[in-house]
């Protein structure tokens, strides 16, 4: 008998822990539940505008002579003198070096003799008393004892081809020169006694890929900005197109030449090349809209879907108008969150509070 009692009491106890259960359940599908309905974050927000601008093509590059001249002679000889001293300006045609003229001397000796000799055949041609054959042997031989005369003259004096900056000298006065090469400056393979370069206007070269080289042409504006000078712009002209790319890298030599007057510019210097295209139209927003988010280099805007909703979307950054930045991912008359975006994730509610 004590046995049923117990058992009727823990079967008694169960239905009430079931029935407690129930009765809980009942309560919270019942709609009467303590928890809060989702915040709204307020925000502001603006809407993308479609606007002009300039797209622009950026590149680097490396600051070089506009022209560039190893010069030496075509034959072995002793550097006699240098009439200007490393890195002053030499004006086009002007003597920058002379050198030995002991082979000139004796060709010009040689062709002195030649000449009396020709002049004496010449004389006796006219009375007819000498050959054709020997005629033409002596003009032969005193014409081209002309030529060497004159070539080495050209090789007793070295002169300026353009005008431009004295920048190396490779063999001293007093020294003997050769044909072997040297290592200028720039660290480039050269042969010469001297190299003079033209500093002003220079030239930046860089390298266009092949999608973007139909857009530049000659006579194209470009600004460089150059690393020793941050803030100081240097506008400039495309100048040169290869007519060939390169079928390794894929891309074209492009040349832009800025101008030098104050030559505080130097080659080997490095710049940032921008080059303008034509006008046309892009959609913009306010830069501060953009979201970075944390640990990655991605950019996002928080676009308004409906009146009290937004979703987050990936885009990448365009060209910049002042405090606006060109977007390609949105379209113009979408509205995007301004500020109070730090507080929201994809799909939170929102109120707009300057709409």
């Amino acid at each position: 008998m004590m046995q049923l009692t117990n058992k009727i009491a823990y079967t008694t106890c169960l239905l009430a822990i079931f029935a407690g259960g129930c009765s809980t359940k009942t309560t919270e599908n019942s709609g009467h539940s303590a928890t809060s309905p989702a915040t709204a974050t307020k925000v502001t927000v603006q809407v993308a505008k479609e606007m002009a601008y300039i797209p622009v093509l950026n590149f680097t590059g490396t600051a070089e002579a506009n022209r560039e001249a190893a010069l030496g002679a075509s034959i072995p000889g002793r550097v006699e003198k240098i009439h200007f001293s490393k890195g002053s300006y030499v004006p086009e045609g002007a003597v920058i070096a002379e050198m030995s003229d002991e082979m000139l001397i004796q060709a010009q000796i040689e062709l002195e003799t030649i000449r009396k000799d020709f002049e004496r055949i010449s004389r006796l041609k006219e009375k007819e008393s000498v050959s054709v054959m020997d005629y033409d042997h002596m003009k032969a031989k005193f014409d081209a004892s002309q030529t060497k005369v004159n070539m080495l003259k050209k090789n007793t004096s070295i002169t300026a081809p353009f005008g431009g900056v004295l920048t190396d000298i490779t063999v001293q006065e007093g020294e003997n020169y050769t044909f072997v090469p040297s290592v200028s400056s720039d660290l480039k393979m050269q042969s010469g006694i001297l190299t003079i370069r033209q500093l002003n206007p220079l030239k930046i070269t860089v390298e266009v890929n092949e999608k973007e080289i139909n857009s530049i042409s000659r006579g194209q504006h470009a600004d460089v900005v150059f690393d020793a000078y941050p803030d100081e712009p240097v506008s400039g002209k495309v100048s040169y197109i290869s007519p060939v790319l390169s079928s390794v890298t894929r891309t074209a030599t492009v040349e832009v030449t800025i101008p030098n007057r104050e030559m505080k510019l130097k080659p080997g210097m490095f710049g940032r090349v921008s080059i303008s295209m034509p006008q046309t139209t892009g959609v913009f927003v306010p830069v501060n809209a953009l979201y970075r988010q944390q640990g990655t280099g991605e950019d996002y805007l928080f676009m308004v879907v409906d009146q009290n909703r937004v979703t987050r979307r990936k885009v990448t950054r365009g060209e910049s108008k002042g405090n606006l930045v060109r977007i390609p991912e949105i379209r113009a008359d979408e509205y995007v969150v301004v500020d109070g975006k730090n507080k929201l994730d994809d799909g939170s509610l929102i109120e707009m509070v300057n709409k």
